[in-house]
């Protein structure tokens, strides 16, 4: 059994602990486009600097607000399931937000953005635990984890 730990850690991380480290870069990212583009979006949109105040903060209140609730109900309806409905919704409130023209759509667009961005990286470390063997693999994985929210963020800015 060890022997098996230490060649994967060797090879690298499961492919499952991958994905769900992707999934934490491809939500993070949803978070750092929006710094870039509200300068953008105060000429073409007409969005005020106290609305893109609004805009950013949206993610960072569902955070505060619905954090405990999104957790328990990733460990009572699954986390896999959890995490696909929030980066459903994700993906659903950038496609609106892209297409919105008035700031309130934006907005709307943005909490949408923050509560699919919670569903889909609260339950990311528990699926780790159980994708990912005990040991050095797992602290591994755990560590790609930690780096999500500073790459996910860094690459929606740079894009």
């Amino acid at each position: 059994m060890r022997q098996a730990v230490d060649r994967e850690a060797s090879v690298g991380l499961p492919g499952r602990a991958l994905v769900i480290a992707g999934c934490g870069v491809a939500s993070a990212l949803h978070v750092g486009k929006l710094p870039a583009a509200l300068p953008v979006l105060t000429q073409e949109r007409g969005v005020t600097l106290v609305q893109g105040g609004f805009l950013l903060a949206m993610i960072p209140f569902a955070d505060k607000t619905l954090g405990a609730v999104l957790g328990q109900m990733a460990d009572r309806l699954g986390a896999r399931r959890v995490m696909r409905t929030g980066l459903t919704l994700l993906g659903v409130g950038s496609l609106i937000g892209a297409m919105a023209s008035a700031p309130q759509a934006l907005l709307r667009a943005r909490a949408a953005e923050g509560l699919g961005f919670l569903m889909a990286v609260l339950p990311a470390p528990g699926l780790l635990r159980r994708a990912v063997p005990e040991g050095a693999v797992l602290s591994r994985a755990l560590g790609w984890w930690r780096g999500y929210m500073p790459t996910g963020v860094a690459s929606g800015m740079l894009l």
